[in-house]
């Protein structure tokens, strides 16, 4: 991608459809993955098929993968925060709460990341837009927690297990909020698909040593549908997903293309239903409006205090 026949607009579609497509049925596949392997097993597997990948596209296009030492570092902090802490308590998440579920959470990560950013020395501030848009998704996901704290007041064990995977999900979005914005104040200045390969590679170091000191190996149930999901993560997920999400912030608008925060959720949460059987709540419903229409706001309030970048790495990095 992108491919020769098509226009550059076509281009752009595809690109689009790639990014909003395979990015949003990730949370599906994570929820298959995590059902056979332990979470860090699920992200050791997907970061050494990535790696792989990604490897072999660089020697393919005969770019070096050496870096400087302090870059390397620096690479593998913004990997571990993206593809240990952030996709691993994602993994474990889900096998707790509904795929669709995780996924409107984690859309709060742009809010976090505007949060961040405007508390740190030299970021960049929220407007008033912004701040309005920060309250309507802390109200949206009050309504979406709303059924989970309800039912969680009966005692119950199982709500009492969604709670635990919500307060999961959160942590996640952090770790993706913080590793977003140290790599965009890192300022890479090295070749995209080089830098990604030293962060999945780095994840995969850490995901690797945890699968051992959990002894993952011995308690994973190696399925046919389990290798499957690890495949598409890597393939789709990892790979094609970002390869697009490169094209984009190359040829459009950071704002355009960061409107894949309140899109994915969308897609999940109809993958849920149609191959798990999830159902929202009516709350949960109105939850996942208010969140989608807060991220978009705080998005579209920074839209000119936020340059297009010519290194797609000092942008938004990628997610699932």
């Amino acid at each position: 991608m992108p491919f020769p026949a098509l226009t550059h607009k076509s281009h752009i579609v595809v690109s689009f459809a790639c990014v909003y497509f395979f990015w949003g049925s990730t949370y599906g596949a994570i929820h298959i993955a995590g059902l056979h392997l332990a979470p860090p097993l699920v992200g050791a597997a997907r970061s050494f098929f990535s790696t792989i990948l990604l490897c072999a596209i660089c020697l393919a296009r005969g770019t070096s993968l050496r870096v400087p030492l302090r870059v390397a570092w620096q690479l593998a902090l913004v990997g571990i925060l993206f593809l240990t802490c952030n996709n691993l308590l994602l993994v474990w998440a889900e096998t707790i709460v509904a795929s669709g579920f995780a996924a409107l959470v984690i859309t709060l990560i742009p809010i976090f990341v505007a949060l961040i950013e405007t508390i740190l020395p030299g970021g960049e501030t929220l407007t008033l837009r912004g701040w309005l848009g920060t309250l309507l998704g802390a109200i949206g996901m009050l309504a979406l927690l709303w059924p989970t704290l309800h039912r969680t007041a009966a005692n119950t064990g199982a709500n009492q297990r969604s709670l635990f995977g919500f307060v999961l999900l959160i942590f996640g979005a952090l770790a993706f909020a913080v590793g977003s914005v140290l790599s965009r104040r890192f300022h890479f200045r090295v070749d995209t698909f080089v830098a990604t390969t030293w962060q999945i590679a780095a994840a995969g170091v850490v995901n690797l040593a945890l699968t051992l000191v959990g002894g993952c190996f011995y308690t994973a149930h190696w399925t046919v549908s389990g290798l499957l999901s690890i495949t598409y993560l890597s393939v789709f997920g990892s790979v094609v997903g970002f390869t697009a999400y490169t094209y984009l912030l190359k040829h459009v608008p950071v704002t355009k293309v960061s409107t894949y925060a309140f899109v994915n959720p969308i897609v999940a949460v109809l993958i849920g239903a149609a191959l798990f059987h999830e159902r929202l709540a009516p709350a949960e419903l109105a939850g996942t409006v208010l969140i989608i229409a807060a991220v978009a706001t705080v998005i579209l309030s920074r839209t000119s205090a936020t340059p297009v970048s010519s290194d797609p790495l000092q942008e938004i990095p990628i997610e699932e």
